[in-house]
């Protein structure tokens, strides 16, 4: 079976590591790119004006890791490839990179913070008051509980860039912006904060932890990230200027305003995929782009 180990625990080879890769990437193996480590191989997409004997280590390229000895591929963001290296192979990772942590601790957050239930109980209490259109399924998800216990109330901000507002806070959530997620994809959201700066955006998440920009602008709703700290990790980033879209029959649509494709892996987490077929990956990505 693709993706998992050979019989008799034979060794993957580079070219059975690039047909792997390609499968995922959904572009032809010859211009798969791989840089071998001890453990396998990562593996990108090459780039036509890339130097001869210089591997590209561009931030915005899928990747991906062939394991050596089993064969299975794990999906990736688009981080640089030494950090995907040192991930692979263990290596104690911070949870947050520097910058982003330091963004965070500026804004009031560390390491176990936490404030009182009965603060988010009080903020599931408001919310239910608040009018919204019929039928809306609104509330504290116990997904977003934990969330908002270690994050409610900051203003995160990267000055200049980005701000987010988290609830609980002095501000109601814009509801004529947060309804009609619910119906499109089957869910109960909970509104957990607002980005105030650059764009009036509302921040949502939904009871399986995605979490999504409510905008007036295009298609009203966007899939910021797959987790939490993903989403607040691209947002601070800088990369949450173009997102993947939800159609109102809930699919996720992979494509930007002009109809180009939309990288599902740059919603993804650095451990999103872990233990996934190769071929069942690589047909779910293929499978929400001809959704756009």
């Amino acid at each position: 079976m693709v993706g998992f180990a050979r019989e008799g625990g034979a060794i993957v080879s580079r070219d059975e590591a690039a047909e792997l890769a390609s499968r995922w990437l959904g572009v032809p193996g010859d211009v798969v790119e791989l840089r071998e480590f001890d453990e396998g191989w990562v593996a990108f997409r090459g780039v036509a004006d890339a130097v001869a004997g210089v591997l590209p280590d561009r931030v915005g390229d899928a990747r991906v890791v062939v394991d050596r000895v089993t064969g299975k591929v794990t999906s990736w963001p688009p981080l640089p490839v030494e950090e995907i290296i040192a991930r692979s192979r263990g290596t104690e990772m911070r949870r947050f990179p520097t910058d982003i942590e330091d963004y965070l601790r500026k804004s009031g957050w560390h390491p176990g913070r936490s404030i009182p239930d009965e603060d988010i109980d009080r903020f599931a209490l408001h919310l239910g008051g608040l009018p919204a259109r019929p039928r809306a399924t609104f509330g504290v998800v116990d997904e977003t509980r934990a969330v908002l216990r270690e994050f409610g109330g900051l203003v995160i901000d990267r000055p200049g860039w980005v701000t987010w507002a988290m609830q609980p806070a002095d501000f109601d959530p814009d509801m004529a912006l947060v309804g009609g997620l619910d119906s499109k994809i089957g869910q109960a959201i909970t509104p957990i904060g607002a980005m105030i700066s650059p764009f009036n955006t509302e921040i949502l998440m939904s009871e399986d932890g995605r979490v999504f920009y409510a905008s007036e602008a295009g298609h009203s709703h966007y899939l910021l990230g797959e987790t939490f700290d993903w989403a607040l990790v691209r947002a601070l980033q800088g990369d949450d200027r173009i997102l993947p879209w939800v159609g109102r029959d809930g699919q996720i649509h992979y494509t930007d305003f002009a109809g180009e494709p939309i990288d599902p892996a740059t919603t993804r987490g650095p451990s999103s995929g872990e233990g996934l077929d190769v071929a069942e990956e690589a047909q779910h990505s293929t499978d929400q782009r001809d959704d756009g």
